[in-house]
């Protein structure tokens, strides 16, 4: 389902990726579980601190963040985020899904060409963040 759902953003965003990174409480690291789009293998190995890079911002503010043309330092917030370097992305839009109004990880869509996303682009993915949510909270239900 997940895959589905990470496909279907790249063809209606226009993106070449999009990806799923979970919260490990225990480790207090983000690690990526589901990707569509990838180049490498790469993402599955990759751990990211609170905070750290793209994916790890929007977990801990609970912030959409766009990286694109329109933005002035997208260069350099590009080269923070290893998820993007890794996946030659120059533009990308993240935010955050939610269960039981905590954070439980982050959606993330990618372009490797500089580009600037559209409203509707955006509010795509925030929709498709709300519906991931509620996806992982009925699979936490069912496994308990």
């Amino acid at each position: 389902m997940n895959i589905d759902i990470l496909t279907n953003l790249n063809l209606r965003t226009s993106s070449d990726f999009s990806a799923i990174a979970i919260v490990d409480p225990i480790h207090h690291q983000i690690r990526w579980r589901d990707a569509v789009g990838s180049i490498n293998q790469r993402y599955k190995g990759m751990r990211k601190m609170y905070g750290s890079g793209i994916i790890g911002a929007v977990v801990r503010h609970g912030r959409l963040i766009v990286i694109d043309e329109s933005v002035s330092d997208a260069e350099e917030k590009r080269l923070q985020s290893p998820i993007m370097l890794a996946e030659n992305l120059y533009s990308a839009i993240a935010t955050t899904i939610v269960v039981n109004q905590e954070a439980i990880g982050g959606l993330l869509v990618g372009s490797r060409s500089k580009r600037t996303y559209l409203s509707e682009d955006i509010e795509y993915v925030l929709e498709k963040a709300k519906e991931l949510g509620l996806l992982i909270e009925n699979e936490n239900k069912s496994r308990n």
